[in-house]
């Protein structure tokens, strides 16, 4: 047990330490309803910072726990590296510079593992994902299917991710049975979405 602690806090391995003491923390804060786990955290953050996720492969999941991940396997990496290792290095100059050669072995083995980890976890947290249907369905073609759309009344069928939906429509543009039409903004007070022509909405895009 004193070795354990012995390397736990001593140069590389405390680094990774605290690291996952604060992801330790954060989580026991989360679950007794102190904090709240954004799971689009490493969605909202930059575009950035979104593409080097995507890059390395740690996107689809809460960004907590991929750096939970991250710290845990860094930790235990520097660990058994000072362990095994460490012992063979002689102090001073020499083992700092293997303790910062450790530091970047961990980081990019944990890097590397988190993302093989984290790949069968994705499904898990799809849903989570996906943006409120008020913003995944502009921009859909739907079909009227009430006699006629007007600013006050209307009724028409979209198709999103194989679901079939019956919603309440308005237009500008007097639409008329089986009229194809494109949904193009929320009205929330009426739960309703207007629309424009297909033809129309096509026209406006070329133009674009």
């Amino acid at each position: 047990m004193d070795t354990f602690f012995a390397i736990a806090f001593s140069f590389p391995t405390v680094i990774f330490s605290v690291l996952l003491c604060v992801a330790i923390v954060y989580w026991l804060i989360s679950l007794v309803g102190l904090g709240d786990i954004e799971a689009d955290g490493d969605i909202d953050a930059s575009g950035d910072f979104s593409g080097l996720m995507v890059t390395l492969g740690l996107q689809g999941v809460p960004l907590p726990l991929v750096l939970t991940l991250m710290f845990l396997i860094a930790w235990l990496a520097s660990y058994f590296a000072e362990l095994l290792l460490g012992a063979l290095v002689p102090d001073g100059f020499l083992h700092a510079l293997f303790g910062l050669a450790v530091i970047a072995g961990a980081l990019v083995m944990s890097v590397l593992v988190t993302a093989v980890v984290i790949r069968p976890l994705r499904p898990l947290f799809r849903r989570a994902y996906l943006p409120p249907l008020q913003k995944r369905i502009i921009g859909t073609a739907c079909v009227i299917t009430s006699a006629t759309v007007t600013e006050t009344k209307g009724r028409a069928e979209a198709i999103l991710d194989g679901a079939h939906l019956v919603l309440q429509v308005r237009s500008h543009t007097p639409l008329a049975h089986r009229e194809r039409a494109v949904l193009i903004e929320h009205i929330p007070d009426k739960n309703a979405w207007w629309v424009v022509p297909e033809a129309e909405f096509l026209a406006g895009e070329s133009a674009g």
